[in-house]
């Protein structure tokens, strides 16, 4: 069987350094909040602006990329979010003013959600049939740079928070030296499969692409809630339960941590193991880790194991719904979007819960999600199966689930 390679090693490199960056970029707000009002002379709101900025950026990153991709190839379209991540974190270390500052925000979240979409794609179909294992490699380096940034702010202290962005513009820099190493096509657009040419065919096969989009949809924003949801009220809930404030830190960064554990066991699963198998049985453990959670004793150790279950969905994931053949270019780039969008809105979602009934709403509402979310994945099994049976044979429809790049148009980039 054929495969797609569309890396030399050092753009493979160059990509792991850009997703740990974006990760990176993804934590280092936060913690610069004091700095930040410090400096800038900024309230409360106002400082938590920048990753609002940021976060609207990578919706819109994500959604260029696509255009771009089509009509410049992977290496024009990667490069320059690559250069936008660094032209970003640069303008942010050098700001003088607050102004500068978001206008910073707003180009790193440009070029972080070209990023993270375009290598994603890229990863799934351009390394073969190591394209599910690489894309949860991916995607753990991203874990990894939402983990060093808080590191890095602790270590120099929050008022040099700048030498954090000028860390992420240098992986930029470095990482930018490496795009000759893409190919420029096939981008995937042109890998993608078609329907066949009768119109009872393309219509029965966007019936059930649209379906099985919607349910993608459902599956990363009710997953996101979970995510952002424990990310963002574990230290709450755990103060609340009588936690020292080091101690609810350490119990949330440990969740994260988890994750990032999670997706490199998922990078080894992935070649022995389907990816819808391995999507619904991590539904299933933060699904049953999250009730656990309920107890109010257990729930610093849950939610580590929620955060294990977790990190495997959205990489593995993302594999799955371009291996159905339904969900490749512009409606990839929309599922990415709109996950972005629910990562925003939970917590504030969870947050009015919080304040309306107490920290003890958490587990039970996480809890819920966590529920809607293996709905999802199951529904998107039972959807992806039917269409596949209806159209055995008749060649409408692509094989489900199948290794990323084993029926692909073969292009080797000598190494």
């Amino acid at each position: 069987m054929a495969a797609t390679l569309l890396f030399k090693r050092p753009a493979l490199v160059g990509c792991l350094i850009t997703m740990t960056a974006i990760g990176a970029l993804t934590a280092a707000y936060g913690p610069s909040i004091p700095a930040f009002k410090e400096q800038q002379g900024v309230n409360d709101t106002a400082a938590g602006a920048g990753l609002a900025m940021q976060a609207i950026g990578a919706v819109v990153g994500v959604l260029c990329s696509q255009p771009l991709l089509r009509r410049r190839g992977n290496r024009a379209a990667v490069g320059v979010s690559v250069v936008l991540v660094g032209v970003g974190a640069t303008v942010v270390a050098c700001a003088p003013t607050w102004s500068l500052t978001l206008l910073g925000a707003v180009i790193t979240g440009l070029g972080l959600g070209g990023c993270d979409v375009l290598i994603t794609q890229l990863l799934i179909v351009g390394t073969g049939s190591r394209g599910p294992a690489m894309v949860n490699i991916a995607h753990a380096c991203f874990g990894v740079g939402t983990a060093a940034a808080p590191a890095l702010i602790a270590a120099v202290g929050v008022a040099q928070y700048r030498i954090l962005f000028a860390v992420i513009a240098l992986m930029a820099l470095v990482a930018a030296t490496t795009v000759k190493g893409l190919a420029p096509s096939p981008t995937p657009h042109e890998l993608a499969p078609h329907a066949r040419d009768d119109k009872h065919g393309i219509s029965r096969h966007r019936a059930i692409g649209v379906a099985v989009t919607f349910g993608f949809l459902a599956l990363y924003v009710t997953h996101f809630g979970v995510q952002s949801g424990i990310g963002n009220w574990e230290p709450t809930v755990l103060l609340d339960r009588g936690y020292t404030s080091s101690g609810a830190a350490l119990a949330t960064s440990g969740f994260w941590l988890a994750m990032v554990l999670g997706r490199f066991v998922a990078a080894a699963l992935s070649r022995r193991m389907s990816l819808a198998t391995l999507v619904v049985v991590s539904c299933i453990g933060m699904t049953g880790s999250g009730a656990v959670a309920l107890h109010s004793s257990t729930t610093a150790w849950a939610y580590l194991f929620v955060g294990f279950f977790i990190g495997p969905i959205f990489p593995n994931g993302l594999t799955w719904m371009v291996n159905t053949g339904f969900a490749h270019g512009n409606r990839f780039a929309y599922v990415v979007a709109v996950s972005m969008v629910g990562m925003a809105l939970a917590p504030v979602g969870l947050g009015a819960v919080i304040a309306e009934r107490g920290t003890g709403a958490l587990p039970a509402s996480v809890l819920a999600i966590s529920a809607l979310t293996l709905a999802a994945s199951l529904l998107v099994v039972l959807v992806t199966r039917a269409g596949r049976d209806r159209h055995d044979g008749q060649g409408s429809l692509p094989p489900t689930d199948v290794p990323s790049g084993l029926s692909r148009p073969q292009l080797r980039v000598p190494r």
